[in-house]
């Protein structure tokens, strides 16, 4: 056995962290604000996941059509939360992020992969055009509610850095610190934004996508025990436990 840690144990690692953040957004005052900043690393450890398993999916057409699936049936969810909880509903959609991502690696990976100078030249542009579309992508709709894409600012940059530089955990740690680096100071206000006050530096903390680097050197390529069950857990327990932590806040006020 290899040491570190598997694909299956950061994904359980991660499932622990991501319900005590969301816990968090949605009922502030059940858990200390500490816990917002601490769990930066799960989005984008789910992220990094999926480019790894970009490189070793026996289908890439079925993973792709997957995520874009969930994330269709996961906006779904989410206008109809909307219209449920009279308009204090369920903004997240973290599908609908890595479904993007994982199709602009694509289109990059096909590029490389084409002879045609002409198909490969717009498959790149098509790449690009998509990345910027991810990053501002915001689309009000009735309800109150809206489709954007969930830490696109900062996932989609990680997961260009995981896919070209898969070769390389050394090249993808220094892009990621040093992007995360460059969030802090041009979104977040550098330090005079965590002199404002603690609760703004733990609210305002996505720069510290950072977190996610020892995760990246822990993993240690192997799978872990996979089932058909531990292969749809996840796009089954997302959506599920952001209506659980909706339905508790509503029934015990706990907002």
């Amino acid at each position: 056995m290899k040491f570190g840690l598997n694909r299956a144990q950061l994904k359980n690692i991660a499932l622990v962290f991501m319900v005590l953040d969301n816990l968090w957004l949605r009922c502030p005052t059940v858990l200390n604000p500490i816990v917002h900043p601490i769990t930066r690393f799960v989005s984008a450890l789910f992220a990094w996941l999926m480019v790894d398993g970009f490189f070793h999916t026996k289908s890439k057409g079925k993973y792709c059509a997957r995520l874009w699936i969930a994330a269709i049936i996961m906006q779904i969810g989410s206008v109809i939360s909307y219209i449920v909880f009279n308009g204090d509903g369920i903004p997240d959609n973290i599908f609908l992020t890595l479904a993007f991502g994982f199709t602009i690696i694509w289109l990059f990976d096909i590029a490389k992969n084409t002879q045609e100078t002409g198909k490969k030249y717009m498959l790149k542009v098509a790449a690009i055009l998509m990345t910027f579309v991810a990053l501002i992508l915001f689309i009000p709709l009735p309800f109150g509610n809206y489709i954007m894409l969930e830490g696109g600012i900062q996932l989609i940059p990680l997961i260009l850095f995981a896919y070209f530089f898969h070769d390389s955990k050394a090249k993808q740690a220094i892009a990621i610190i040093i992007y995360s680096i460059f969030m802090f100071f041009a979104f977040y206000s550098g330090f005079a934004g965590i002199q404002n006050s603690f609760q703004m530096f733990c609210f305002n903390s996505d720069w510290m996508t950072l977190l996610v680097v020892p995760f990246i050197f822990l993993y240690n390529g192997q799978e872990g025990r996979k089932t058909a069950f531990s292969k749809w857990f996840f796009y089954v327990f997302y959506p599920l436990h952001l209506w659980v932590i909706a339905i508790i806040d509503v029934v015990f006020k706990l907002s």
